[in-house]
């Protein structure tokens, strides 16, 4: 059985084997046939549950996921019993996660990140090339708090 461990992945950059170089074809013979598929003149996404492939040229550029938030964090269909996820801060998903409980964990892992304020919200930038994404979602009048909203890793 196939294991993602995401304190690996958030660690070292680590997911499966997928690497730099990979094709569409390649990550089909990996995971199977994609649950969704969209593609334009050079750039092409292959989608497995919670989480994309991103291709561009035909050779993998990016890992990225923002449907943890709604969806169970798994790489869908029969995948799911074929491959198991160690979730680590995503075990509670799709509960939100806040910034300051992503970088508590972040900081008992010793897992070194830099933050950058965005116009709407902030990113963590990990020292194995994950990034974390957070947004405000409060409303009006409410005290602001940031959540994960998306992660990804480029090649």
């Amino acid at each position: 059985m196939l294991k993602i461990d995401m304190l690996k992945f958030f660690r070292s950059g680590e997911f499966a084997d997928v690497r730099r170089g990979l094709s569409c074809a390649q990550i089909i013979v990996m995971f199977g046939s994609a649950d969704a598929s969209f593609k334009s003149a050079e750039a092409e996404i292959l989608r497995y549950g919670a989480f994309e492939f991103h291709f561009f040229r035909g050779e993998i550029f990016m890992i990225f996921s923002d449907h943890f938030r709604s969806e169970p964090l798994d790489l869908g269909g029969v995948r799911a019993g074929q491959i198991e996820i160690e979730p680590w801060i995503l075990s509670g998903c799709p509960a939100p996660i806040d910034l300051v409980a992503a970088k508590d964990a972040l900081d008992r892992e010793q897992i070194e990140y830099r933050e950058r304020a965005r116009d709407d919200g902030f990113e963590l930038d990990l020292n194995s090339g994950v990034t974390l994404a957070f947004e405000s979602l409060s409303g009006l009048g409410e005290s602001r708090s940031y959540e994960l909203t998306a992660f990804w890793i480029k090649f």
